[in-house]
């Protein structure tokens, strides 16, 4: 118990005199979350809209047009800005540049004769025509022709409505009855985890655990920075001569590292919660499992701080055990999520992402945060994370003792 306790002081001292690297666990996700968290709110709450700016220029001379634009005008997602008539596409690109907008609409002079079905002379030519940056991703351009392509077709039905309107009266068909509704006829229920109360997942909730386990893994930095000067001192040869074990050396460094992410997590918490919403972000809500959201958060701990142990292990600097750790997190963060969705990559990369361990943390931290689960939901990652993590630990005795350095 000696042994341990002093062991123990021993981490806790070294950790105190490397203060940058430790403070860096803490900076970089609190940045990370609250620079994301703000970024996308609008995109995650239905109560905000993200406002797209679009040039406009109508050279029909019809009034299906400016109906068209009106009614454009009506929706709350896009900010529609007239240009001259005579403006040519040239002008419009002109605009677009100058004014950083990324979207130019124009109606060509066939709209109205399109709409009412009078258009003889341009068969070929199209009423509309959409300018977009090659910059926009292809999910926002979606957005926008949908919205385009709603708002004609609308039109051309009540333009049919308007030519058929004697027959109805005849046939006595109340021509409301054939009106195309505003109101979205579609219901959106998210899916939670057993019977549990709805919540609106809002940006802040897919920001801290995505970032809270990316920096969990950058333990790596501080970690290895103690582990390579004791070796390089000497410490752990002295300490194997006082017939300390390797298994209390290894558990002696990683009580501390545990602690330190455990109050990574209370803090990064305490930022969505408290911050967030201080900013005018939303406050982050934390489930419905207590015990999952500790179950989650150890596992991903003991997960990286095995594997930090190990590349700390390997490598013969502290500089060259930072590039590794760097490099590999950033691997796991692209493959796990962390910096893109998995629902927006390719096939193959979702099937690639099951390799990285964040993605196993950062699920369980979805269900925990935003999908209502508890314990027994998050209970398959842990287990992952724990074999993983387990697995690293055998490594490095591995590496110690061939390298006879404890």
């Amino acid at each position: 118990m000696t042994k341990s306790f002093y062991t123990l002081k021993k981490e806790f001292l070294l950790i105190t005199r490397d203060v940058h690297a430790v403070a860096v666990l803490f900076v970089m996700p609190a940045v990370f979350i609250m620079i994301m968290s703000l970024a996308m709110r609008d995109l995650f709450d239905l109560h905000q809209s993200v406002s797209i700016d679009v040039l406009a220029v109508n050279r029909d001379a019809g009034k299906k047009s400016e109906a068209f634009l009106k009614a454009l005008e009506g929706l709350s997602a896009f900010r529609f800005h007239r240009l001259a008539k005579e403006a040519t596409a040239e002008r419009a690109r002109e605009a677009m540049s100058s004014q950083n907008v990324k979207f130019a609409l124009i109606v060509n002079e066939n709209f109205s004769s399109s709409v009412e079905k009078e258009d003889k002379g341009n068969k070929g030519k199209k009423p509309l025509e959409l300018l977009v940056d090659p910059s926009v991703n292809v999910q926002t351009q979606m957005v926008l022709r949908s919205a385009l392509d709603g708002k004609l077709a609308r039109l051309k039905g009540d333009a049919f409505i308007d030519r058929i309107g004697e027959f109805l009266e005849a046939a006595g068909i109340d021509r409301k009855t054939l009106e195309v509704s505003e109101e979205s006829q579609v219901e959106v229920r998210y899916v939670y985890k057993g019977e549990r109360s709805v919540k609106v997942p809002s940006a802040v909730q897919q920001s801290v655990p995505a970032w809270l386990v990316f920096s969990m893994f950058f333990i790596v930095i501080p970690l290895s920075n103690t582990f390579i000067s004791e070796r390089g001192q000497g410490t752990l040869m002295r300490l194997q001569s006082m017939n300390v074990s390797r298994l209390a050396l290894i558990t002696g460094k990683m009580v501390p590292y545990l602690l330190i992410n455990a109050i990574q997590v209370i803090l990064m918490i305490g930022i969505g919660v408290s911050v967030v919403p201080f900013f005018g972000g939303t406050a982050l809500t934390l489930g419905d499992s207590l015990f999952g959201l500790i179950l989650i958060a150890f596992s991903v701990s003991f997960c990286a701080i095995a594997l930090a142990l190990l590349i700390a292990s390997i490598a013969g600097t502290s500089e060259q055990a930072t590039t590794i750790g760097g490099v590999l997190n950033i691997i796991f963060g692209a493959l796990g999520g962390i910096m893109v969705p998995t629902f927006v990559m390719p096939g193959f990369m979702q099937d690639l992402s099951i390799l990285s361990p964040m993605s196993w943390g950062l699920e369980g931290f979805l269900d925990i945060f935003l999908r209502s689960g508890g314990a027994s939901d998050v209970l398959p990652e842990s287990l992952s994370l724990f074999i993983f993590g387990g697995v690293m630990l055998m490594l490095t005795m591995i590496r110690l003792r061939r390298a006879k350095e404890v």
